[in-house]
């Protein structure tokens, strides 16, 4: 893992906020807070807790998806949904930390990289361990999407801080390098569109976009510069997964490339834990093998202490589907989120507190 980018043990303190807007979930109470991280970014958090219940819980941190927008409730979202059932009915102090930073405090999300990303997650979630709403007693962690690759980052530092990290909860992504993850987006998306090419011209085709991947995740290249490299990186350059003008869904590239440098799979074997990994087999991105890997290595080291459930017909946001055609081209898709909260809910409350 790399290094935290910030060397100064500075005292960091909550700062009174008076929230801009106020979600309203069903069944539980948001409590917003401001945590002042150590670039100076000030970052708005929510803890949300089942309503009228005064007493400490358990927390369960949140990391999130690649996309930015707020972490606030928005109902009929699947993500939102989920979210709130687990507040609701997992007994545990739902944790969410806003990334894009306040009054211009420090970087807007979409200007964000990976490393500092994950310093905010760190730095904040160990301030809301002392708030007075939390039992840190025991710390849980869940990752959706490409937060699937940022929990298990987010509980190895907390518990080499002295956290006892109890249960790690992932859905949507997998342990894989990020090379070989954007490698599959490109494989993926090669093999949906039999309109844009021919099956017999997908094998010549992922050897160029090997190269491309390569030169931009680990070599650390400018898109722009790899496309140089020739007619052939140039038009790939045109039709990555993706990729605009100046990010990949909506984050710096930088954001990607810091991404390719962390270790996943050292983290989820260090972290001592119980695991609940889903895989929804309609996926629109993930491959199957990089969420096995979790359940896999996690159980090797620590045998029965990983869990894998796979979802049929389910794609990545949680959206039942006929066909796996459907799927990839997220056509009458029907959601399905109370299960994916069940599911992690059941498990949860399965391994004790």
């Amino acid at each position: 893992m790399r290094a935290p980018i910030h060397c100064l043990v500075l005292v960091l303190v909550f700062v009174a906020v008076t929230a801009q807007a106020t979600e309203s979930i069903p069944g539980v109470t948001s409590h917003y807070r401001v945590v002042e991280v150590a670039d100076g970014s000030r970052l708005q958090s929510i803890i949300t807790l089942p309503k009228g219940d005064v007493s400490p819980r358990h927390p369960l941190l949140f990391t999130q998806w690649v996309s930015c927008g707020s972490l606030e409730y928005r109902e009929g979202s699947n993500s939102s949904e989920v979210l709130a059932a687990l507040a609701r009915d997992s007994g545990l102090a739902l944790v969410r930390v806003e990334r894009a930073a306040l009054d211009e405090s420090g970087p807007a999300c979409e200007n964000l990289d990976y490393d500092t990303e994950l310093a905010h997650y760190v730095e904040a979630f160990k301030q809301l361990l002392d708030d007075e709403r939390i039992d840190a007693d025991h710390v849980y962690v869940y990752g959706s999407s490409l937060g699937s690759t940022l929990a298990p980052l987010v509980a190895l530092q907390l518990q080499d801080a002295g956290f006892d990290i109890s249960g790690v909860m992932v859905q949507g992504g997998g342990a894989v390098t990020y090379y070989e993850r954007m490698f599959n987006f490109e494989r993926i998306y090669l093999e949906r569109r039999p309109d844009v090419i021919a099956p017999a011209d997908i094998h010549d085709e992922m050897q160029l976009r090997a190269k491309f991947q390569y030169e931009y995740l680990v070599a650390g290249r400018h898109p722009d510069e790899v496309a140089k490299d020739g007619a052939e990186m140039a038009r790939i350059r045109n039709d990555i997964l993706g990729m605009e003008d100046s990010d990949q869904y909506g984050r710096p590239y930088t954001w990607h490339q810091q991404a390719a440098r962390h270790n996943f799979l050292a983290a989820w074997a260090q972290v001592d834990a119980p695991v609940l990994v889903i895989f929804n087999a309609f996926d629109q991105f993930e491959t199957r093998h990089g969420h096995e890997l979790i359940a896999d290595i996690v159980n090797r080291l620590r045998p029965d202490s990983a869990t894998l459930v796979e979802r049929a017909n389910i794609g990545h946001s949680d959206n039942r589907y006929v066909t796996i055609e459907d799927a990839y081209a997220f056509r009458d898709g029907m959601p399905d989120w109370q299960a994916s909260a069940a599911i992690m809910t059941k498990w949860l409350h399965g391994i004790g507190r």
